[in-house]
């Protein structure tokens, strides 16, 4: 019995872009053509200068299996992704892709602004190769997947990022496609709908659906992936479990901060790195989820690569849906930031967060002192504010604040 083809094969795979080619006409291609075939091919060749995004990876992925592709920006991984996708083709090697493939790979990706919610359901179905009759025995799982009914008519560009990615990855997964491709996306969204993905993620995997799947965030890509790729200046460094790989890739991320850290004069790079920002309790315990009168702490740790002096701690909070809450400034508090060669933390607790019911995630920068030059940054992961009296909607505010409340009667 003959044994069943992978639904992805990657072979050997090599993409190289040509650096500074700008014009494509034909006059100027016959030019270029006419040119090399005057010089002899190993200084013609020598005279090109080429980018390799991908240099001989070969892969696999069977039916039902997930595979994470981790790695650095710039890696390749996006190449991998538009080469199965066929938005371009290898240089060498071959790439055979066995299935109806959908992809979510960028936010809002083939949405056209101007169509309302429901029009692009059925344009992207169409796009994704359903008939109208099969979208519209869809389309009720869609939008309720989608959580976005009351704006279903509403045209795309007035929907706020989380909205657009709801929709998006509702289209994405619930044709049930042979192959699903999702790229960063889920980054966006509160914390409830993201756990919805991955449950659907899990589902999709369990009925035989492939996935390809990238992301810098490590949880999650231990909680959707079985197995991982690890690629770095366009090479396959590692295969193997998810947890594998990832072990492997903050091992050489911690070995990178302490190179840099040991070198002599200007880091490469970037002079200071933020490693890590994380929220706390009173107890110094990551929080997931806790109430608006409890208090906060939102922890920068950070490395610095050399001596630069005085700096600038900055922290803004921000709802699920995007909007910014607040914004805290070292500068502007009058609590001076001194930045030493060497690993440190900073932090900024609020006594009570007085945050409204709802999902949050913090971000941070550091900064010289002017605001100006020497931009790290990162994120928290997400958490959850809870009301204490029940039967509020969250959303409804975006803070509550410590307040009395105060009668008088008149006669």
């Amino acid at each position: 019995m003959p044994m069943p083809q992978p639904v992805i094969h990657f072979q050997n795979v090599t993409k190289r872009y040509n650096l500074g080619l700008t014009r494509v006409s034909l006059p100027s291609l016959l030019s270029g053509w006419a040119k090399s075939l005057t010089q002899r091919g190993e200084a013609s060749l020598a005279d090109k200068k080429y980018h390799w995004a991908l240099r001989e990876v070969s892969f696999d992925l069977e039916r039902g299996q997930s595979l994470a592709l981790v790695g650095p920006n710039g890696a390749g991984k996006s190449t991998i992704l538009k080469l199965l996708a066929k938005i371009t083709t290898p240089t060498s090697g071959a790439v055979a892709v066995n299935g109806q493939l959908s992809a979510l790979i960028e936010l809002g990706a083939g949405f056209h602004p101007d169509l309302t919610g429901r029009e692009n359901i059925f344009l992207n179905g169409t796009i994704l190769g359903l008939t109208y009759k099969e979208i519209q025995k869809r389309y009720d799982e869609i939008v309720a997947f989608s959580e976005i009914e009351e704006f279903i008519d509403t045209p795309v560009k007035r929907y706020s990022s989380g909205m657009t990615v709801r929709l998006g990855f509702a289209v994405a997964s619930c044709i049930e496609p042979d192959i699903l491709l999702v790229d960063e996306v889920l980054a966006v969204g509160d914390a409830s709908f993201r756990q919805k993905c991955i449950d659907r993620i899990k589902t999709l995997l369990r009925n035989g659906t492939s996935l390809i799947f990238v992301s810098h965030d490590m949880g999650l890509v231990r909680a959707v992936c079985e197995r991982a790729l690890y690629i770095d200046h366009g090479r396959l460094q590692h295969a193997g479990t998810s947890g594998e790989v990832i072990d492997l890739y903050n091992q050489i991320l911690e070995k990178q901060r302490v190179e840099k850290l040991n070198r002599s004069g200007e880091a490469e790079g970037g002079d200071v790195e933020i490693t890590k920002i994380d929220v706390v309790d009173a107890a110094g315990n990551r929080v997931t989820e806790t109430y608006g009168d409890a208090p906060l702490e939102i922890r920068i740790h950070y490395t610095a690569y050399r001596n630069l002096g005085k700096a600038n701690a900055l922290v803004r909070l921000y709802r699920s849906d995007g909007l910014s809450v607040c914004l805290f400034r070292t500068s502007l508090d009058g609590f001076p930031v001194s930045l030493e060669k060497g690993a440190g933390v900073i932090s900024v607790k609020l006594e009570s967060n007085q945050l409204f019911g709802g999902m949050y995630y913090a971000s941070g920068w550091m900064m010289n002192a002017q605001d100006s030059d020497g931009s790290a940054n990162g994120v928290t992961d997400w958490f959850e504010i809870k009301n204490r009296t029940p039967g509020r909607e969250a959303h409804d505010s975006v803070f509550e604040p410590q307040r009395t409340w105060k009668q008088e009667i008149k006669s």
